[in-house]
């Protein structure tokens, strides 16, 4: 692509003041990106004596690294460098992803306007270099480590997470439109496409598959309108283990939720449904439920019944299985779909 200045992945990885040999033109504007953006934190003129590139083997879209940050102020900073050119994106995110840079400035603009403003423990935006003429798209956010609440099986450690979520939705239920006007709505438009991309796959689906999928889509499909009508706030939209960090050392803000390319105006029990999807029991579930019922009237002062709460959510629990069966298509895409269609399978059940 004319004009695009490659960012030198599995190249240069050291930078040390002035000495630049052999540095690449990435690393060289990299530095400087940070120099000037730390420079407007600190107040004062910040350099960077020396930087130490890292790349982040464990990425589900985008090309990114760890970046050691070593100030002249005898500071020492840690940040994760995130390359959201699309195309730049990895292999396995090519199949499933479109080529276009919406997902990747609706990041930037949910950093920049609703988690800047918000104090829950989400990444810091460091740094923004945003240059369309050049194919350069950076995002330098706070490093919050490499430990995924996925990879956590102390089920202990899921349950704050729901009550993040609470913390979040009460904070951001009533945001203007001037910082929220970006975000997709989860309207009667959004639900009907959603049954629409279902319908599409059914001819698609082996006979037991196609039977229990259908049922589900008929019990969605007569509950759009109500879907539609529920109150709605600024959710994450992917709220699963995979898109929480927990730092070290923990405390009142241990969790660190990252991606945030899919957020939306929605119902919090979206939020909800997903960090409690999958593999927990019955009991364990409902305890996910309950910290955020309770946690949610705590934050708002607003009482409601929790009878019609676990309705809500068990809605939409159907909801969300339908929409990522819609997503994967088929199994032959990913086995994400078999995993959806075992969910689906125990929500049923469960309805």
């Amino acid at each position: 692509m004319p004009g695009n200045v490659p960012i030198g992945f599995g190249a240069q990885r050291g930078y040390v003041g002035s000495r630049k040999k052999n540095v690449g033109s990435a690393t060289r504007m990299i530095v400087k990106t940070l120099e000037t953006s730390f420079s407007r934190l600190r107040g004062q003129r910040v350099r960077v004596k020396e930087l130490q590139r890292e790349v982040c083997e464990h990425v589900s879209s985008f090309r990114a690294e760890h970046l050691h940050i070593y100030l002249d102020t005898g500071e020492q900073v840690t940040a994760f460098f995130k390359d959201l050119n699309p195309d730049h994106q990895i292999e396995t995110a090519r199949k499933v992803r479109t080529g276009g840079l919406g997902p990747s400035y609706h990041e930037l603009r949910v950093y920049q306007q609703i988690l800047s403003r918000t104090d829950l423990g989400s990444p810091r935006l460091y740094a923004v270099r945003w240059e369309p003429h050049c194919g350069i798209y950076w995002l330098f956010l706070e490093d919050v480590g490499s430990s995924r609440l996925r990879d956590c099986r102390n089920y202990e450690r899921w349950v704050p997470a729901t009550r993040w979520a609470a913390r979040f939705h009460a904070a951001t239920r009533n945001l203007p439109p001037s910082q929220t006007s970006f975000l997709p709505v989860y309207d009667f438009a959004h639900y009907h496409r959603c049954a629409e991309r279902v319908r599409r796959i059914l001819p698609e689906l082996n006979a037991l598959d196609q039977t229990m999928v259908n049922e589900a889509l008929e019990h969605y499909a007569s509950r759009i309108g109500w879907f539609a009508a529920l109150p709605r706030t600024v959710i994450h939209g992917q709220f699963f283990g995979k898109n929480i960090m927990l730092r070290a050392p923990q405390g009142e803000q241990m969790l660190a939720v990252i991606d945030w390319e899919t957020a939306a105006l929605g119902p919090g029990g979206f939020d909800v449904v997903s960090i409690s999807s999958g593999r927990w029991t019955d009991g364990q579930r409902q305890a996910m439920w309950r910290a955020y019922f309770d946690e949610y009237q705590a934050q708002t002062g607003l009482l409601r019944s929790w009878k019609d709460f676990c309705w809500e959510v068990r809605e939409l629990e159907i909801y969300q299985a339908l929409e990522w069966l819609g997503w994967w298509r088929n199994r032959s895409v990913s086995h994400n779909f078999g995993r959806w269609i075992k969910e689906l399978r125990r929500i049923m059940k469960d309805h």
